[in-house]
């Protein structure tokens, strides 16, 4: 017995033949009760070693004896070492079949943490199948029983975290999970886990694009995993590196062989997992090498993979496919489309926005390489298409009302409360770090729980680059698609005469000055009163890099443009930009749109004729005179006070109603989206609760500071309060790009509101107030008209 413990531990410190040859000695002197402990154990080692099909014999051998003999947990470990086995072999049914086997057994033993291992197992495997919202709702649910039975293992759940939040496009979120579970790992001294933590940091920044990165973390997991005898990962880690190598264009003249024998060197050994990642990588390279038929040969091989591995191994074939077709001289789109259609279809399983924006990241590759094709033919109706596969996907999908569950309305009332408490606290100058604490508590509890939503299984159909071009004539109207490509930012420009393209300037020039334009706008939005001169400097600033962004992308495209409507569709890395800034652009009617189809949707929309709201919160010095004055020009409009304002009631409100205008200090949240707020009376409103509005109003002015302001995700999505209006379906948001003093907004929105009372659109209404406020940070986004069909 003593023997048949030790060997694995002998193993487990990279001797496995010496653990094996303990196993032979013991075997010569074990009783029959022991024999099969001795043979699950030799099973094991030569898992962990990498020898799969003769882990699996042994595994068999030992089933009937343990069942007979026992001991009941090493039983049921069999079962759960077995799935492991199963998972790595990619026969991922049968790997679940045992581990639902394993928990049984350990739940009638009343073996609590070893049940709670092998539940966490099973949510894995659903993760492997694609059930990704399954297996999250899993990890929450095994993360409170480790916390009760075992915390030292919480750190499990980190990884896992991060596998999943990795599949929906989170990088950088899935990225922090993994550093805190590498560090909980080596804390612990826990090498095996720290390098099986570290192959999946490495392939998170591969992920992320940073190559480099990606190959540090691979090359540290491959020594740990190869020190340790553990053969099946160390293949793994080595293919990382290579494929990282490939993707910096770091690959020398024998690469291709190399990965040759990576292949071989996987099939021989029974492991499908990553298995048609490698084939794919080898095809890619020897297209690289010119070498066109043998990368033919292997695109030619059926993918083996199940589960959630088989998106990304058709993601990288179609990529593959696309590039054979580029270098026959072919047309490479149609193998760009299909991968992307299955990244639209696999976008649908999620009901979390944050999710749906995140899946962008996976196809960024494959919409890359369109767009560029398309602006290399020189057709600005493929360039205007392949810019539209590049943005605003989630707001293709309709929303899944999270916050009318009433677990979801219930957590929701408890981080208002808290937030409440946090607020008290802070006005009252006493110690609050509990009570923050407290906050961001809810705040993931109300994620983790968005996440497990699943989605619709639907989306809206894409809408031809010649209707909307159609449309947009038909209204007056271009529209101004920015996009990148060679690190030139380039418009595309539909609704007037025929779509065309235009170069304009570098898009790291443009993103650089637009920062400092928005930090200038801050600057002067301060709640104290700047000194003259350092205003005189600060406006000085403002307005040579507004002139700067004017030269570079507004007066290439002046003259076709000519005395329409605008509505533009910025590149994500200038989504910061106020456009009414810009000299030519003040006192012009204009809308910022998240993509030219979601624009054309918004226009689109019925009108809603509900009542208007009119509300304030708190802490605003001139609110009460604001809302009064606009109350009183929509008859019958829902007034709501500072002293009396309810996110309650105001929600209620907004369902339905044709205008809503609420002025109240906001808050925009750049690391936890969802959770940009409007700060009232009785606690905030969340963005994420706009999802839920079952009639979302048809017009919004956002009287506050920031929450124009959007997050942008991986796979150039954007998020934000505003984005999350547009997203339940409001067709025009006003609202702040920057700072904002109470006494412009209230002055400014007065007008505002008596323009639009008159029969002027949101984007002529702002237009007008703002001609001779210069340095105003409304801007409007969604439609040009908050009503629908209105020309």
């Amino acid at each position: 017995m003593i023997l048949a413990i030790r060997a694995p531990g002998l193993a487990f410190s990279g001797d496995a033949p010496s653990g094996l040859a303990m196993l032979d000695h013991a075997d010569s002197c074990a009783t029959p009760a022991d024999r099969g402990m001795l043979l699950h154990q030799r099973a094991f080692i030569l898992w962990q070693n990498g020898r799969l099909p003769e882990a699996l014999k042994w595994f068999e051998k030992a089933e009937p004896m343990l069942e007979e003999h026992g001991p009941d947990w090493l039983y049921g470990a069999l079962f759960h070492n077995r799935a492991a086995v199963w998972r790595e072999l990619g026969e991922l049914q049968k790997g679940l079949k045992s581990e639902q086997r394993a928990r049984e057994l350990f739940a009638v033993a009343g073996h609590h943490v070893h049940s709670t291992k092998a539940q966490h197992a099973e949510a894995l495997f659903w993760l492997d199948l694609g059930e990704i919202t399954r297996a999250i709702s899993g990890f929450e649910q095994v993360r409170l029983l480790y916390r009760e039975h075992a915390p030292e293992l919480e750190a499990f759940v980190n990884g896992s975290y991060a596998e999943a939040l990795m599949r929906v496009g989170m990088n950088r979120q899935a990225g922090e999970h993994c550093d805190e579970a590498i560090a909980s790992w080596r804390l612990h001294g826990d090498v095996r886990n720290s390098a099986f933590t570290e192959y999946r940091r490495a392939v998170i920044a591969h992920e992320s694009g940073d190559y480099e990165m990606a190959e540090t973390w691979a090359r540290q997991a491959l020594d740990s995993l190869y020190s340790q005898g553990i053969e099946t990962w160390s293949f793994l880690a080595q293919l990382l590196v290579l494929q990282a190598r490939f993707d910096a264009e770091r690959d020398d003249s024998g690469f291709s062989s190399k990965v040759d024998r990576l292949c071989d060197a996987l099939e021989s050994r029974g492991l499908t997992l990553r298995l048609d990642q490698a084939r794919i990588l080898a095809a890619r390279s020897y297209i690289r090498a010119g070498d066109l038929e043998t990368a033919q040969e292997r695109l030619s091989r059926p993918l083996e993979a199940q589960g959630y591995e088989q998106l990304p191994a058709n993601l990288a074939r179609h990529l593959a496919l696309a590039e054979l077709a580029r270098a026959r001289n072919r047309d490479p789109f149609p193998a760009l489309q299909a991968g992307l259609n299955l990244l639209d279809e696999y976008r649908t399983q999620f009901g979390s926005m944050e999710f749906q924006a995140g899946v962008s990241a996976l196809g960024i590759q494959l919409a890359s390489m369109g767009l560029t094709g398309a602006t290399t033919s020189g057709s600005p109706v493929m360039m205007l298409e392949w810019a539209e596969r590049c943005r605003g996907q989630a707001l293709r999908i309709p929303p899944v009302k999270p916050s009318a569950d009433p677990e979801a309305r219930e957590a929701l009332a408890r981080l208002r409360q808290a937030r409440q408490r946090l607020w008290d606290l802070q006005v009252e100058g006493k110690e609050a770090d509990e009570a923050l604490k407290r906050v961001h508590e809810l705040e993931e509890e109300i994620r983790a729980y968005d996440r497990t939503k699943p989605g619709p299984r639907q989306q809206s159909e894409r809408i031809p680059a010649e209707r909307i071009h159609e449309r947009a004539r038909e209204r007056g109207t271009v529209i101004v698609n920015l996009f990148e490509v060679g690190g030139y930012l380039r418009a595309v420009l539909a609704g007037a005469g025929s779509i065309r393209h235009v170069q304009l300037m570098k898009l790291d020039a443009a993103a650089e000055t637009g920062r400092r334009l928005g930090a200038d706008l801050d600057a002067l939005g301060a709640p104290f009163k700047l000194p003259d001169r350092l205003r005189l400097s600060v406006e000085g600033s403002l307005r040579r890099n507004a002139e700067a962004l004017a030269d570079g992308i507004w007066y290439p495209i002046s003259e076709f443009v000519g005395d329409r409507q605008v509505v533009i569709v910025p590149h994500s890395q200038i989504a910061w930009v106020p456009w009414p800034l810009l000299p030519p652009l003040r006192g012009r009617p204009m809308t910022v749109a998240p993509s030219s189809e979601a624009w054309m949707r918004a226009v689109s929309r019925p009108a809603v004729h509900g009542p208007a709201l009119v509300a304030a919160g708190p802490a605003l010095n001139t609110a009460g005179t604001e809302i009064d004055s606009i109350a009183d020009l929509y008859p019958g409009a829902h007034l709501m006070r500072a002293d009396e304002s309810d996110p309650e009631l105001i929600l209620k409100a907004l369902d339905g109603a044709s205008v809503a205008h609420l002025a109240a200090h906001g808050h925009h949240e750049p690391d936890n989206v969802l959770f940009s707020r409007l700060d009232f009376r009785q606690g905030p409103l969340n963005a994420y609760e706009l999802l839920g509005l079952d009639q979302p109003p048809g017009h919004v002015v956002l009287s506050s500071c920031d929450l124009g302001r959007s997050t942008v995700a991986v796979g150039h999505e954007t998020l934000g309060f505003t984005a999350a209006l547009l997203h339940a379906g409001t067709p025009t948001v006003v609202s702040s790009l920057g700072r904002v003093p109470d006494d412009l907004a209230a002055e400014m929105m007065v007008d505002y509101h008596r323009c639009c009372a008159t029969g002027a659109s949101p984007a002529e209404a702002l237009a007008a107030v703002g001609e001779n406020r210069p340095w105003h940070p409304f801007v409007c986004f969604g439609a040009l008209s908050g009503i629908a069909n209105q020309s």
